[in-house]
């Protein structure tokens, strides 16, 4: 059941990382395109790296993952993400307020998979 609700976040999280920067180029300009692009590209990395570094630590049942070492990859991988969005505000890649709609991709991606669950949940009782 979890699998199958990740994967649906996974499908929309792709479906709005494609959409979204054509609907911010379409409506608006290139550069707000870039923004969410960018924004989006880079939390649905960190979100993809932080599902392995889940997997790899809690893949072997019965045994704990050491500590120091889930704490020292979960931030590093965070100090990564962070550096690039100063690099990408720092240097003016992208319009702030794109690129901050970009970083909530992931968010929104988990708001509209947990929302489909709840309807189909919803649908499957209503059938019985």
């Amino acid at each position: 059941m979890e699998e199958k609700l990740l994967r649906r976040i996974e499908l929309v999280n792709f479906i709005l990382l494609a959409l979204l920067p054509l609907g911010g180029w379409l409506l608006v300009s290139v550069q707000t395109a870039v923004g969410v692009f960018l924004g989006a590209a880079i939390v649905t990395a960190s979100f993809r790296v932080l599902k392995w570094q889940l997997n790899k630590a809690f893949r072997t049942p019965g045994k704990l993952p050491q500590k120091g070492r889930v704490f020292a990859s979960y931030y590093l991988r965070f100090l990564a993400m962070l550096f690039l969005v100063f690099l990408v505000v720092y240097l003016g890649w992208a319009d702030p307020i794109a690129f901050l709609v970009g970083l909530s991709v992931v968010v929104l991606s988990i708001f509209v998979g947990g929302g489909l669950e709840i309807l189909v949940s919803l649908a499957g009782k209503g059938e019985s």
